[in-house]
């Protein structure tokens, strides 16, 4: 008897660029990836900066998003990964549906906070926008108690722009 053959859907084909720093790589996301950003998001502390602690439903609509959108608009985020440790946080560049201008995000992992990870992944991706959008300006925001991640945009060059309106919240926006 013959067995059903699996189906396929053909569409279209793209690939997450993957980056490599010294000590980190930036990579495809993946499902075994979901635990330990989940298990991040869903705490107080780490996400204070960042809109509270999530939901795992909202944190695995996030996590399929933010692949996603490198089908969508060849932007989007990346798995952070150390060799020994594993996934150490994510960092993205992407578009918002709201705003022309690239932005760029990081969040690492609360337990490899202090290390470097954020400059060092950051700066990656911030290197990879610009070469792959001369001339665009960079932005990224971020709330103005969040002392660490001003620390990370000051060492990556980004100079404060102006105070912004981020869906509804005042930040400060920072730029190339």
């Amino acid at each position: 008897m013959n067995e059903p053959r699996p189906r396929t859907i053909a569409g279209p084909t793209f690939s997450i660029p993957r980056l490599k720093t010294a000590r980190l790589l930036l990579r495809e996301p993946r499902r075994a990836d979901f635990e330990v950003l989940s298990a991040d998001a869903e705490d107080p502390i780490a996400m204070a900066h960042l809109g509270g602690a999530t939901t795992p439903r909202e944190i695995w609509r996030n996590f399929l998003s933010g692949a996603g959108s490198w089908l969508i608009s060849g932007t989007g985020w990346w798995t952070v990964e150390h060799p020994a440790r594993g996934p150490v946080g994510t960092v993205g560049v992407f578009r918002r549906e709201i705003r022309p201008e690239l932005e760029i995000g990081w969040v690492i992992v609360r337990q490899h906070w202090g290390q470097g990870f954020a400059t060092e992944a950051a700066g990656a991706a911030l290197r990879f926008a610009q070469r792959s959008w001369p001339g665009e300006r960079v932005i990224a925001f971020i709330d103005e108690g969040n002392r660490a991640s001003i620390g990370v945009a000051e060492k990556l060059g980004l100079s404060l722009d102006a105070p912004a309106d981020f869906y509804g919240e005042p930040t400060l926006r920072y730029t190339t």
